[in-house]
Parts: C-alpha cells; structure tokens; sequence
C-alpha cells in the first residue's frame, strides 16, 4: 500500500500546480500572453539545465559500461513506441504537423518529470531503483530533446530539418555528456545554479500547463477523441505490452521496473510548451495533458499492482 500511497501523493503534487496555472489564468492574474513568455522560459532556459543535469550526472564511461544493458532494453521499447506512434498518428491527425505532435505524445511518455518524481518520491533520491531508472531514460532523452523536439518545432513545410538540432536542448545534451565523460571540475557556484534551474522545471511546465488549460473551454478539452486513443494507448497499451515482452525474455526486474515507470506516465507537456513558444495553437496537446494526467491516477496503480 505504501507504493500506492507514493505514487498518487506525487501525481497529487503535480495537479496542485497544475490548478494554480488553472486558477491564475481563469482569474485574470496574469496577461493571456504570459503563455509564450513562460513557454520561451521553459524552451530556452529550464529544459536545457534539466537536461545538463542528467547528462553531466549520469553520463560516465562507468555507468555506461555497468549498465548498458538497462540502454539497450530502453531502445528497444522506445523504438517499438516509435514504430506504434508511426502506425496510429496517420489516422489521427488532419495536418501534418499534428500527425506529428500525435506521433510523439504516442512516441514518448512524461517519462523526465513526471516519472522521475514518481521513481525517487516511491523509492527515495539515493535509491539504486531511482539510478537505474536515470540510466535507461538516456536513450529516451536523447530522442525526445533531437528528433522528439524537432517533430514539434513547426516548420514552413512540415518536413525534417537539420536545422531542427540545432536547438538549446539538442545542444544542452552535447554540452551535459562532455561536463560527465571529460574530468572537467565541477565548481559549486555553476552546480547549484544548474541545480537550482533544473528545479524550476517541473512546477513551472506545470503551471503553464494549467495556464493553457485555464483558456480553453473544458468540453472542448474533454471533446477530442483523439486524445482518449493516444492516451489509452500511452497509458495502458504500450507499458503493458513492453513490461510483458520483457518478462517474456526473462529481463531484470530492475529493466522492468523502469521500464513501467517510463512507460506508463502520462502524456509528455513538450506538445503545450514547443508549439506555444513557436506561435503554434496548443489546444490539441493541453487536451492530452489534461485528459491523461486524469486518467493516470488511475492506471498507474493499477499498472503497478498488476504488473509488478
């Protein structure tokens, strides 16, 4: 009961902040364009100091060698994900760029804020669980912050571009790996200061996800049947058929569990923050975010009753 218990204490958590961007947007506390300033913070500032915390931390030839194989499991779910959001997205979308947004939101889970917060608050910040579970994200977090960001970034002909790389997160990985592989000092100044952004993250995605929320009309949110399909899919199909393949080749339970915990999140926030920053209407994606953080506090603990 205890795992329960932890799991919606930090789901909890999250819809506290998610209310207040919900309550400040319904109350007129700050301008309607505070959308694009916060999502600009988010894109530019606060995801590229979360992402050179992870690298810089975990990112050691040590921890790739020892464990390797939680990567190579890691690959292989999320390439299976990718393959499912290639083959659902079509029927889904009516642009190409939603396809895309479709594509990733089936692709990848909120796996970096919302599933690291469930791993260290169920297991604890110095837990070998919550170590285990930073090694098999890399490859999740590679994908999300290169190919993952630049489905969402629109572009003029809605095709891939290498320019799309060339973005603060993408460069923020290179900059997290070098800080990590290479004995390069850590000075306490610059490491609280990542530390310190890095940690505004998760309340501030989640109050511009409320934010977001708070001016679009609920029943239009709750009216997207797309939005039911990818979540079911997210929520419940995917971590179930990845954990159960995983069992069936006799895995670690360490890959299983972490592979649940990436697995069975809700539904990314990059799809209200990448396209608000870019002029991009976000209604599709707030649905998902709603409608998916709702569902999740149910299906997580019945995911993590049954499957584990």
């Amino acid at each position: 009961m205890g795992i329960f218990s932890s799991v919606i204490f930090q789901i909890a958590v999250l819809f506290s902040f998610i209310f207040i961007g919900f309550i400040i947007r319904q109350g007129g506390f700050l301008p309607e364009n505070s959308a694009e300033i916060f999502s600009k913070l988010e894109n530019r500032i606060l995801m590229p100091a979360v992402v050179i915390n992870t690298f810089r931390t975990n990112c050691t030839v040590k921890n790739i060698s020892e464990k390797w194989v939680f990567i190579a499991y890691s690959t292989g779910v999320l390439l299976f994900c990718i393959a499912t959001g290639f083959a659902v997205s079509r029927y889904l979308g009516k642009t190409e760029y939603l396809k895309k947004v479709y594509r990733y939101s089936i692709s990848v889970s909120n796996f970096g804020f919302v599933g690291t917060a469930m791993v260290s608050g169920i297991y604890g910040t110095e837990s070998m669980e919550l170590f285990d579970y930073l090694m098999f994200t890399l490859p999740l977090n590679l994908f999300t912050y290169s190919i993952g960001i630049a489905w969402l970034v629109p572009n003029g002909h809605g095709k891939f571009s290498m320019k799309n790389f060339v973005n603060p997160i993408f460069v923020s990985i290179f900059i997290g790996a070098i800080l990590g592989l290479l004995p390069i000092p850590k000075f306490r100044l610059v490491t609280t200061i990542i530390n310190s952004t890095a940690a505004c993250m998760s309340p501030i995605a989640m109050i511009l996800t409320g934010f977001v929320i708070g001016g679009y009309s609920l029943a239009n949110l709750f009216g997207k049947w797309q939005t039911y399909v990818v979540a079911g899919i997210r929520l419940v199909f995917l971590p179930t058929v990845s954990v159960l393949v995983l069992k069936l080749f006799n895995a670690p339970q360490e890959a299983v569990v972490a592979t649940l915990c990436a697995n069975a999140m809700p539904l990314g926030l990059n799809t209200v923050i990448i396209p608000s920053a870019y002029g991009k209407s976000p209604d599709d994606g707030a649905s998902m975010a709603l409608v998916s953080q709702l569902t999740a506090v149910f299906t997580i603990p019945i995911l993590f009753y049954i499957l584990l």
